[in-house]
């Protein structure tokens, strides 16, 4: 699955992902740079709704709908709790979504 078809796939199932209280969601690493292999994941970056009640469980949910709409496996992040030194290395990665 290419960059593009994996970011589309996101995004059909966008409705389903703020349904469990997401924002916006961007994804970064190799998938982002275009330069993955077969066994790579997608890393996922969400931001949540303000006010929203998000638990490990609904950071779950969110990566198995990306799962299942993909075939691949990902790994979820809320950007809220990435320390800055991560942010700061997975800056020029980042790929918003939506």
């Amino acid at each position: 699955m290419t960059r593009d078809e994996i970011i589309a796939a996101i995004r059909e199932n966008a409705d389903a992902i703020k349904g469990k209280g997401v924002s916006k969601l961007a994804i970064f690493g190799s998938q982002a740079r275009d330069d993955y292999r077969p066994d790579s994941d997608i890393d996922v970056l969400v931001e949540i709704e303000p006010e929203t009640s998000f638990s490990l469980l609904n950071l779950i949910d969110v990566e198995h709908i990306i799962e299942e709409a993909t075939g691949l496996q990902a790994q979820a992040t809320v950007r809220s709790t990435i320390s800055p030194h991560f942010a700061q290395r997975i800056e020029d990665d980042i790929l918003e979504v939506f």
